[in-house]
Formats: C-alpha cells, sequence, structure tokens
C-alpha cells in the first residue's frame, strides 16, 4: 500500500497481553488519555472500521469532530452524513491523501489494526497496567518498532498508565 504521509495508530493496551478490547468496547476510560487521542488526532484523517465508528456513535452521538472520519466497511449500503466511506483500506488511505495530511491516523478497531500495522510508521500506545477480560488484541509490533518517548507513569482512580511512543526501525 502507498502512501505519502505517515500512518500513525493512537491505541491504549493491556501491558501483559495487549488487550484491547471486548464485547466492541475499550476497556478502559481515562479522561486523560481520550484527551490525548483527541489532542493527536485533531485535524488529521482518522481511519476506523464500521464497528468501531458505531461505538464511537453510541459513546458521543457523533462522528470526531474536527477529523476527517474515513470509515472503512465491506458494508455497500453503509452511509453516515459528514463520513467518508471506503470499501478497503487501500481506498480509505486514498481518500484521506486526497486532503494532503501531515498524518494519517488509524482508529480502530482489531482488524483494521492488524491490517495496518505493516504500513504504520509510529505508534502512540497507552499501556494500562491492569488485567481485564478482553476478546480483541492488538497485533506483535515490538520487532518492527522501537521507543521514541517514554512519558512517565500516571494514576486515575488507582489505575496506573503509561504512554510510550514508538516509530519504526
Amino acid at each position: 500500500m502507498k502512501h505519502k504521509a505517515p500512518i500513525v495508530i493512537v491505541v491504549g493496551l493491556g501491558k501483559k497481553d495487549r488487550a484491547l478490547g471486548y464485547k466492541n468496547d475499550l476497556l478502559w476510560h481515562v479522561p486523560a488519555d481520550l484527551k490525548r487521542f483527541k489532542e493527536l488526532t485533531m485535524g488529521h484523517p482518522v481511519i476506523m472500521g464500521q464497528k468501531t465508528f458505531e461505538s464511537i456513535i453510541d459513546i458521543l452521538g457523533k462522528p470526531f469532530p474536527g477529523r476527517t472520519n474515513i470509515v472503512a466497511t465491506f458494508n455497500k449500503d453503509f452511509a453516515y452524513e459528514g463520513v467518508k466511506t471506503a470499501h478497503s483500506l487501500e481506498e480509505a488511505v486514498a481518500i484521506a491523501e486526497q486532503e494532503n495530511p501531515a498524518e494519517i491516523h488509524i482508529g480502530g478497531g482489531g482488524q483494521i489494526y492488524q491490517q495496518m500495522l505493516p504500513h504504520t510508521d509510529r505508534l502512540h500506545i497507552t499501556w494500562f497496567y491492569d488485567e481485564k477480560p478482553a476478546d480483541t488484541f492488538f497485533p506483535e509490533f515490538e520487532d518492527d518498532f522501537e521507543v521514541e518517548k517514554e512519558h512517565p507513569v500516571k494514576t486515575y482512580e488507582g489505575l496506573s498508565y503509561q504512554w510510550i511512543d514508538y516509530r519504526r526501525k
């Protein structure tokens, strides 16, 4: 897949097993982490799958404001006002590139991360030092990426978490 703009993934994961989600929902809801996601993705296109998009609508009641929302789906009937639809990830990246963005962000879910990781240039991961039941996991990436910046460990309501930024080796 050819792309000009760097592809970036911003995601929160369980430190022990790269747990990502359970029953189409995030495992952790930490206000500072949600704020960081917003700050990192604001003004950039965000590519996501249909299930992830629908979960955002359930939570926010609208697409991500201030960002071009691009939904990659096989559903030919999918349409949502103010959202761009792609029927492949290649098409989604091409739609994002039309805006000449500084970065293209990948918003999930699990299958989208799996398919886009080989094309990803940077990762912004929030590691949660907690274990929860999960049915979706982020793919292994450690051999292909190196730590760019390690932020201090923070705590929210007894939950320890840490932001670590990675770049492709």
